[in-house]
């Protein structure tokens, strides 16, 4: 304050006044030197309060990471590439039939804005038929019926537990980090973007239908195909990715008598 200068902060790099006299009491302009020095070097309270503000805009992110997502959407099935015609005792309620997918992921950086995200994860898909009265019997192939003998139907449901596995190469788009392409993590801006393949074991199976009579479930194979495969397309900004997945193997197995159906499903992650 006496020799009436300051320091001031110039870029990545502190201007530092240094006084060369022990006392501190003799300020001519030949006792003093003025150098640079980078900002890890504590020379004052106010520059600390500098250096935690860059420290948080610019914070290093490692190369991979381990996450446990949550995803929920809806799904459908596709018969020879098109949604059956309402009129199909299976036809499904479009919102009513959900998709969940819950497991950990693993993402890590290939080269510059390229890198892979990979997962093992458990899914469940929830199939809500339009008419209340489908039924399922696998007794000779896989009959879509319908029980003309259920009084006052409200429910008709089919679910299928899958373990399933997934590998995703990504490509990410903007950054604001020094230390490279980190847009995987929640904190970042920029967006990302990739498409890959999936594939799975069934678990379990069953259905379920209600009616004034009450409650019926019943759990079985159904003539299920086993393993399923697929590929996937996905968007994501920040903590938060859209997907697509679409079944290339059937959902049931061939030469039972079963319509042409692939799975499709699509929702959130987060």
């Amino acid at each position: 304050e006496e020799l009436n200068l300051q320091v001031n902060s110039l870029s990545d790099t502190v201007e530092v006044l240094e006084i060369k006299d022990e006392s501190g009491k003799k300020y001519l302009k030949d006792t003093i030197v003025v150098y640079k020095v980078k900002p890890s070097v504590t020379v004052s309270s106010w520059e600390d309060d500098d250096n935690d503000k860059k420290d948080k805009k610019y914070r290093y992110y490692p190369r991979s990471r381990f996450d446990f997502i949550t995803e929920i959407g809806l799904n459908n099935w596709l018969e020879d590439g098109k949604f059956p015609i309402g009129s199909e005792p299976y036809a499904l309620n479009p919102l009513g039939s959900w998709y969940w997918n819950l497991g950990p992921t693993w993402r890590t950086q290939v080269a510059g804005p390229f890198f892979l995200d990979m997962g093992l994860s458990s899914s469940w898909n929830v199939y809500r038929f339009d008419d209340h009265r489908t039924r399922i019997n696998t007794e000779n192939g896989v009959v879509f019926e319908r029980d003309t003998l259920a009084s006052g139907p409200r429910k008709s449901k089919f679910a299928n537990w899958f373990i399933q596995a997934k590998f995703i190469p990504m490509f990410a788009i903007g950054s604001n980090h020094r230390s490279g392409w980190r847009l995987w993590n929640n904190i970042d801006k920029g967006f990302r973007i990739g498409a890959g393949v999936y594939g799975g074991y069934r678990i379990w199976s069953r259905t379920k239908y209600k009616d004034n009579g009450g409650k019926v479930k019943n759990t079985a194979n159904y003539l299920l195909n086993n393993v399923k495969y697929g590929v996937r397309g996905q968007i994501g900004f920040r903590g938060v990715d859209f997907f697509i997945e679409y079944d290339l193997s059937r959902v049931f197995q061939e030469n039972q008598g079963a319509p042409n159906l692939n799975r499709l499903q699509f929702g959130v992650t987060f």
